[in-house]
């Protein structure tokens, strides 16, 4: 969606309350009379007031501690600045930023053997995800001493490490502890090579390793409507069940310490999964509308200090409180009628409209995105339109347009009478009258967030990138330096694998040594299944990752690419784009949102949108996940959508109907017999579609809602 900025700064309150937030009990100096003209003012300069700087994108800047301490202390302090309405989460402990952002929270080292790892997670409602890890070590018993280094090699009998220091080898035994995430008797010869690890020696023995994740994997949020909600008793646990607009659905326990909540409001649990015992707990509830007022008062507050950083302040919390107030009341409408839902909607309105009022900014307004299912003309009034847009989920809404309303397609103003009836679309309406306010045209051929993340973060597996080396005589083998400066390679057995060069196809032969080649292959049996050797001229840039949006026909930013990074980006395809799928040339026709976007794909770069030279692409395999069911969402016709936690703490959603194989322990198993806490041995699924292929299952596990 293209924001665009709010317009208005507004005036700032007087000098008076600026004096009370500035501290210290001293006003503004005054110019003070004087007996003789020739006598000079006393002219006092008043410090400007610093605060922390806030942006309309979701912040988090850890500030303690430092990345890899080592400590002698048994307490740590973690400390940092966010944006004031993130739900922010320290190892499952709920934090509250103050208006400036600002947030800290001591942890000890009680219960802790070897090094902490602390999981600092901020989320927004309107799907903003930030994450960072400090690992930490506490050495203050007498003896020990602690260190961190990446793995640079590991025998059964030692581990070397490079550290700030150097390289460092250290003697392992089997007095050494190893932790390893999702194993549960791991070796040190199981930690790989490049591997973050924290050590703690006492003396010259070597008492624990603990190799570092690089995310959470712990915790983790989870935003969504209140569906259903068990209260904890005094000896029993109770339980929360949410639902987001994607259709997961997630049930956890709760426990007395939980906040207070209602069936039908929106709120973010803070969960907590462990591996052990399969219980999913969420350890704390934040509710959405106290993120709003949180982004009020840091407004309220940064009105009162007249400075140039406090102005760029209430422009972006501005803008964060409308979109606040949008996603917010979006995703209630959008919901399924339900027990409290009606009386959430109009909290929501009342709050926001209350909030925004004081703010200048206008009335609460909502989002939409669905097919054009109705177009009518508006009585009394033929220039107006009443258009009923369907969602995926949830119950149609009808908007009017105007014929002033700006309507969207490709980035160009086009007339709201050229929609059509099923054209996808997002609109933005206020709430109170339905009245659109822009509306943007979407590409037919979108893939779901949920399967561009997943199919994005494996784009490169099976493909290298390095230079040739070698071509052996003996079954075609061949060598690629994949790093230099490790001197790291791979030989792949090229087998009559397609050969290119600058996508035209070539032979084999000693003539590509040297050059700079991409491979696609087989991780399991390291066969080569397409290699090209590619040269770029100035102007020109590489890209992979994900088909996100596709659309069949010649137009500007036809394309959309989901980068391995998390990016989206724009480019246009024409007949002279060069597209080969699995080694095969392939029409415009044949693309698909889903298709992986190989690392050999050639683009020309502009200042704007970017086009294609050269499209690669390669069919996404079947993806696998184990782990646990957290929820079963019905549908319609006997489908049901699925949400499983993997190890990882990924939550996966997958459609599972009649024609999903499902089995428990060599026993078939119907759609009716699926139940949250049940442990999934292997599901495979296609990864663009999201739809469950097989699904075998273990015996249920216990959730932990018993007594504790």
């Amino acid at each position: 969606m293209n924001w665009h900025p709010l317009a208005t700064v507004f005036t700032f309150m007087v000098l008076g309350l600026i004096t009370a937030c500035s501290g210290g009990g001293q006003g503004w100096p005054t110019a003070t009379a004087t007996a003789t003209a020739t006598a000079t003012p006393l002219i006092q300069t008043k410090p400007a007031i610093q605060v922390e700087p806030q942006s309309q994108a979701l912040m988090l800047r850890i500030t303690s501690p430092e990345v890899n301490l080592v400590t002698k202390s048994n307490q740590v302090t973690v400390a940092g600045v966010t944006s004031p309405d993130a739900t922010l989460s320290v190892n499952g402990r709920l934090l509250f930023p103050d208006a400036e952002g600002l947030f800290s929270i001591d942890l000890d080292s009680s219960g802790i053997l070897g090094p902490m790892v602390i999981e600092v997670v901020a989320s927004s409602i309107t799907g903003e995800n930030e994450t960072e890890i400090r690992p930490v070590i506490f050495s203050g018993e007498a003896g020990r001493s602690g260190l961190f280094g990446t793995v640079s090699s590991v025998t059964p009998s030692d581990i070397a490490l490079q550290t700030e220091s150097g390289l460092v080898s250290l003697p392992v035994g089997a007095g050494t502890s190893v932790a390893i995430h999702g194993w549960k008797s791991p070796s040190v010869s199981n930690i790989t090579h490049g591997t973050l690890v924290g050590v703690i020696n006492r003396g010259v023995q070597t008492e624990s390793v603990l190799a570092v994740v690089s995310r959470p994997v712990r915790t983790r949020h989870f935003t969504g409507v209140i569906t259903a909600l068990e209260i904890a008793g005094p000896s029993t646990n109770g339980s929360i069940t949410l639902l987001d607009p994607s259709g997961r659905q997630i049930t956890a326990i709760t426990t007395d310490e939980t906040a207070e909540t209602a069936i039908g409001e929106l709120v973010t649990a803070v969960l907590e999964q462990d591996i052990s015992s399969g219980d999913l707990t969420a350890t704390a509830i934040d509710p959405a509308l106290d993120g709003a007022r949180r982004i009020f008062e840091a407004l309220t507050m940064n009105q009162g200090i007249d400075s140039h950083q406090t102005k760029k302040n209430i422009t972006a919390l501005r803008w964060r409180l409308v979109e606040h107030g949008v996603r917010n009341v979006s995703m209630l409408v959008d919901s399924q009628p339900q027990e409290g839902l009606q009386d959430a909607v109009s909290a929501a309105e009342e709050t926001y409209t209350r909030l925004f009022s004081k703010h200048h900014i206008g009335a609460p307004s909502a989002d939409i995105t669905g097919l054009v299912t109705s177009i009518a003309t508006s009585l009394g009034n033929s220039a107006a339109k009443l258009i009923t847009v369907q969602p995926t989920s949830g119950q149609p809404v009808m908007v009017k347009l105007s014929e002033n309303t700006p309507v969207a397609l490709f980035g160009e103003r086009i007339r709201s009478g050229q929609l059509d009836l099923a054209s996808r679309i997002r609109v933005r309406y206020s709430i109170s009258g339905n009245n659109a306010n822009r509306v943007t045209v979407m590409a037919g051929n979108t893939l779901s967030r949920e399967s561009s993340a997943q199919l994005a973060a494996v784009a490169g597996l099976g493909e290298v990138q390095g230079v040739l080396m070698d071509i052996g005589d003996s079954e075609l083998v061949i060598s690629i330096m994949v790093d230099q400066a490790t001197g790291q390679q791979i030989s792949l057995q090229s087998d009559g694998a397609p050969i290119f060069r600058n996508g035209v196809s070539v032979e084999l032969d000693s003539s590509l040594e040297g050059s700079n080649v991409f491979a696609r292959f087989d991780p399991v049996t390291y066969k080569l299944l397409e290699m090209e050797s590619l040269s770029l001229a100035r102007g020109e840039d590489l890209v992979s990752g994900v088909v996100q949006s596709f659309i069949p026909k010649f137009a500007d930013g036809n394309l959309t690419v989901r980068t391995i990074d998390g990016q989206m980006r724009t480019f246009t395809h024409d007949s002279n784009t060069a597209i080969r799928r699995d080694g095969l040339r392939v029409s415009i026709h044949d693309v698909r949102p889903g298709d992986l976007v190989r690392p050999n794909t050639k683009v020309r770069t502009s200042d704007e949108t970017g086009e294609i030279i050269s499209l690669s692409l390669k069919t996404p395999e079947p993806r696998r996940v184990t782990g646990i069911i957290r929820g079963v969402t019905p549908g319609l016709g006997g489908q049901v959508q699925v949400t499983v936690s993997n190890l990882w703490f990924d939550l996966i959603s997958l459609k599972v109907n009649s024609d999903t194989h499902i089995s428990q322990q060599g026993h078939a198993l119907g759609v009716q017999d699926l139940k949250v806490g049940q442990e999934v041995a292997l599901a495979t699924y296609d990864p663009v579609i999201l739809k469950a292929l097989t699904l075998a299952l273990d015996a249920p596990i216990e959730t932990g809602r018993a007594s504790r």
